[in-house]
């Protein structure tokens, strides 16, 4: 999905020319023009070595040139070699002392090299000096050295003030939404965000600042529609569909983030990973033909994602295609063995089918991959309390405790005792499990219908329901 400008085949050719002179030893002379494009070219495509190389060549050409050593100096810093950074951009320093490019650069330099005393100082010189129009460049400088010594409140604090002079300066807006995610100063940063977007209803980064806070705090409502706007005022900001997308996804909104993907891939074009989120919405909203369509249409894109056999699986499971569902869930894994949701769709799928020893093979492999959830511990002695394998369960049972708490395992013991015909103990478990949560009771109808026809067990249920309605009218 990434949109990249096509290279002028201008430059490109000198590219090409530029690396066989190189290639045979050529050492000829450069014109300014073509070094600028040359070193550019490579920075913008991230060979910082090669850039380095070309600002090399272009120095020994024009060894007074303080741009030259301001380019090396940046690219030195990207690759994390201050030292070499420092010498370079004192160099430049050595020849335009006054130029604030210089200055803020080395103070940057400075800070990532652990010398935040220097850097500080230089940057309180600045403020001094500076007018300012120019200090929004040393705000933002300072903020890159408070969160070097991990001050986050005052780096979101140096924000506010770049961004209170110049409020549409990008780079402090995009600097803005770290400070916040650090410091955690979501309301703040909710009513600093409100102002700006009074003051300039069209700032795309402050809207997706403030959705991104408003997120935090859990108004996932207002986070949407804050969202919304940060791509309806810029149609080409990708960021913020995807963004709005996968809070309505996490919120299961999924008709909501439907919609937006199909938005998205109206600007953008589709790629193997939007049909795989296309594809989990429409699954989610029933829509299981849908999804299978889309999810074959990103597997032929991409033979080896993962995610995307998983939900094949998912969707010739609903569609009872056992077999099918078992050969995408095997692909999935074969892809990625790490996941312990495709071992539980596989376990599950081979349950349906009678194959018990597999089914119990892939059930104990999910649990035992997340432990701590016991989710997982619950699938697999549903399992073994389907098929009856009672002493297998208690055996479970006894290894979760060792990892994980829930009610929903105790319902499990209760049904084991229960199986096993040790009443006193059932029905001890049963009222712990009621208490610790009600809501979970209806697993029992799953591991057994017949319970509910069990007097006993619904008289329990039926207490504890009432017991739980008169506690919250007395609240």
């Amino acid at each position: 999905m990434e949109n990249r400008t096509k290279r002028d085949k201008k430059l490109i050719n000198i590219v090409s020319t530029f690396e066989q002179g190189l290639a045979n030893g050529q050492n000829t002379y450069l014109d300014e023009s073509t070094l600028q494009k040359l070193i550019h070219y490579y920075e913008d495509e991230l060979m910082y070595h090669k850039a380095i190389n070309v600002i090399n060549i272009a120095l020994s050409q024009y060894n007074f040139r303080s741009d030259l050593y301001i380019l090396k100096s940046r690219i030195l810093y990207k690759l994390g070699n201050f030292t070499k950074a420092l010498v370079n951009i004192e160099k430049a320093e050595q020849i335009a002392p006054y130029e604030l490019e210089i200055q803020i650069l080395k103070a940057r330099i400075l800070a990532s090299n652990n010398d935040l005393k220097s850097a500080e100082k230089l940057i309180h010189y600045l403020k001094s000096i500076t007018n300012n129009s120019d200090l929004v460049e040393v705000y933002i400088c300072e903020s890159h050295i408070r969160e070097s010594s991990q001050e986050f409140d005052a780096m979101y604090e140096c924000l506010t003030k770049a961004l209170n002079i110049a409020p549409n300066c990008e780079e402090a807006l995009e600097r803005i939404w770290l400070a916040v995610e650090l410091s955690k100063r979501y309301v703040d940063s909710i009513r600093f965000h409100e102002k700006l977007i009074d003051d300039n209803p069209y700032s795309y980064l402050s809207w997706f600042n403030l959705g991104h806070a408003l997120s935090c705090i859990g108004e996932y409502d207002q986070a949407i529609e804050a969202l919304e706007y940060s791509y309806i005022v810029n149609k080409q900001f990708s960021v913020g569909y995807m963004d709005c997308a996968d809070i309505c996804f996490q919120t299961q909104n999924f008709a909501k983030a439907l919609e937006i993907y199909t938005e998205y891939s109206a600007v953008f074009g589709y790629d193997d990973e939007l049909l795989t989120k296309i594809s989990e919405c429409q699954f989610n909203l029933g829509l299981y033909e849908e999804a299978k369509s889309t999810i074959l249409k990103s597997i032929k894109l991409d033979p080896y994602s993962d995610e995307s056999y998983f939900i094949l699986a998912k969707c010739y499971a609903h569609n009872n295609e056992w077999n099918n569902a078992i050969k995408a869930y095997h692909k999935a894994i074969a892809i990625e063995d790490l996941v312990e949701d495709y071992y539980l769709g596989l376990g599950k799928a081979y349950y349906i089918t009678g194959a018990f020893n597999k089914a119990d093979q892939y059930l104990r492999k999910a649990a035992l991959m997340a432990p701590e959830d016991g989710n997982y511990w619950t699938e697999y002695v549903v399992f073994l309390l389907k098929i009856r394998d009672l002493d297998k369960a208690f055996i479970v049972l006894n290894e979760a405790k060792n990892s994980t708490y829930s009610a929903a395992l105790l319902y499990c013991e209760f049904a084991a005792l229960h199986f096993e015909g040790k009443r006193q103990e059932a029905i001890k478990v049963l009222e712990e499990a009621l208490m610790e949560d009600i809501d979970e009771h209806s697993l029992l109808y799953e591991i057994e219908p017949e319970f509910k026809l069990n007097t006993e067990i619904n008289s329990m249920i039926k207490y504890f329901l009432g017991e739980l309605i008169a506690a919250k009218n007395n609240i």
